[in-house]
């Protein structure tokens, strides 16, 4: 919830690698360029493994260890972790959130995360670090993420080793919000789902270009259980673009979801040498921040600010868009308000048609939000009474708003 008790819109940026690559100055920077943007949250890894320019990589930019020795999460140097609380401490500053993972499991389990040392740790100990962590951050706007680009499957019992970390975090703070980040084309429940009962209470979908199909499922389940989209394709790499990037929040969003994440490359590495370019953090911070994707996501934030966005749930029948919804890429994303006060909906361009009836004011303004530059313009024709069907012809990617006058 915000300050004044409506949901919190999770409008990140995905900054795994900011704890290790930045200096405190650099992360001071960084973070007063998304409180700019309209960014609502960043996501980061509390431990590197790989994704870091320093030798070895765990070490932050002050060349302080997170553990000593390193694969010790009893042994904690206070040096590395009061830049974490610098990280944590100015984001919230700036009213953003932090989603921290604590030991980040690595593609595949394998060397680019912790899994290994995990999986060697004790009970009592990792139990221990999750109660320091949430003593440490006790008032601080966290969120916990398990995982990290893995699920598990190939290590038995990895799962209740994670779960040992969130077992000490709630038994400080009960009411801790723990999700999950896990592979490519799955929803963090269908790891988790086990966990609902005991405190896992934020899910997330990691999709492949199809988000509404994942929102979908995940908006279906009983509970329900809240969600976002977590990753995607990320600007400047995977396939990622301008187009997909914008798709994939609008979409996630309309379909369901309480937020999204953003993600560039190079910024979430910030330049690091093994998937982000090794330029390192000065080059990444001034050649990477103002991308044409990454000015687009501003106009996420502004469309769905000027609404009451939590009362949306997706129409996927005909019972808002009459004329069939399409496949692929190109689907339309209908949502309407549970009293039928607005409904927004997304096309990337062709007819289609509305039932007007679905609106509760009597008179019907629609207006076009250009998700490419963020301003609105008027429908011809509009306002329109709420009955019968009217068909709309976007000229190019749209929301279509359709509101009170």
């Amino acid at each position: 919830m915000t300050g004044s008790g409506e949901p919190f819109f999770i409008h990140g940026d995905t900054a795994w690698s900011i704890a290790v690559q930045l200096t405190p100055a650099q992360i001071t920077s960084y973070l007063d360029d998304r409180q700019a943007r309209g960014f609502t949250a960043i996501l980061f890894n509390a431990l590197e493994h790989l994704y870091s320019t320093q030798s070895p990589a765990w070490r932050n930019a002050d060349q302080q260890l997170p553990f000593a020795p390193y694969n010790n999460f009893a042994a904690r140097v206070e040096a590395y972790w009061q830049v974490v609380d610098h990280v944590v401490a100015q984001a919230n500053q700036r009213s953003m959130i932090c989603i921290i993972n604590p030991a980040y499991l690595g593609f595949g389990g394998g060397p680019s995360g912790w899994t290994a040392e995990l999986i060697a740790e004790t009970a009592s100990d990792l139990q221990d670090y999750g109660a320091w962590l949430a003593n440490r951050y006790a008032a601080a706007g966290v969120i916990w993420c398990l995982g990290g680009d893995y699920d598990g499957a190939l290590h038995p019992g990895l799962l209740a080793k994670q779960w040992n970390i969130v077992t000490g975090i709630r038994s400080v703070n009960p009411n801790a919000i723990v999700t999950a980040h896990g592979k490519r084309t799955q929803s963090a429940y269908s790891v988790w789902s086990g966990f609902v009962g005991s405190g896992f209470n934020l899910n997330t979908i990691y999709t492949d270009g199809s988000e509404h199909g994942y929102a979908e499922t995940e908006y279906a389940r009983p509970g329900p259980t809240p969600f976002f989209l977590i990753e995607g394709f990320y600007d400047g790499e995977m396939g990622g673009s301008p187009a997909s990037c914008r798709r994939q929040a609008y979409v996630s969003v309309l379909s369901g979801a309480c937020g999204h994440m953003f993600g560039n490359n190079p910024t979430w590495g910030f330049g690091e040498p093994n998937s982000n370019g090794g330029a390192g953090a000065a080059s990444a911070l001034s050649t990477s921040l103002s991308t044409t994707a990454t000015m687009q996501m501003a106009h996420v934030k502004t469309l769905f600010a000027t609404s009451s966005w939590w009362k949306l749930q997706p129409r996927v029948d005909a019972s808002l868009v009459t004329s069939g919804l399409g496949v692929g890429p190109n689907r339309i994303c209908p949502a309407l308000a549970t009293d039928g006060s607005f409904a927004m909906i997304w096309s990337t361009g062709g007819a289609f048609t509305v039932d007007m009836s679905a609106l509760a004011p009597s008179a019907v303004q629609a207006r076009w939000y250009d998700t490419s530059n963020g301003t609105f313009s008027a429908v011809s024709g509009s306002p329109f009474v709420n009955s019968g069907t009217v068909e709309f012809t976007p000229s190019g990617e749209r929301v279509l708003v359709l509101a009170s006058v």
